[in-house]
């Protein structure tokens, strides 16, 4: 069962666009589920970040500066 929202054919074309000419089923969904759980701990940080400094909303520079920490 596919829980990610991305859909397959976006995965499929990102993994061809990075060099494969035949992709899997499989690897698009494992790719969709990585991307949706990074993306969940980057905004998780983010609004952590927007609420420490007294906003309640996300800004563009809260997800670059929670990505460059989740990667960290």
């Amino acid at each position: 069962m596919i829980r990610g929202s991305f859909s397959l054919f976006d995965m499929d074309s990102i993994i061809r666009r990075s060099g494969a000419e035949r992709v899997g089923e499989d690897a698009s969904i494992k790719l969709s589920e990585y991307l949706e759980d990074s993306g969940k701990e980057i905004l998780f940080k983010a609004k952590q970040l927007s609420y420490h400094a007294g906003r309640k909303h996300i800004t563009r520079e809260d997800i670059v500066l929670a990505a460059a920490y989740v990667k960290a």
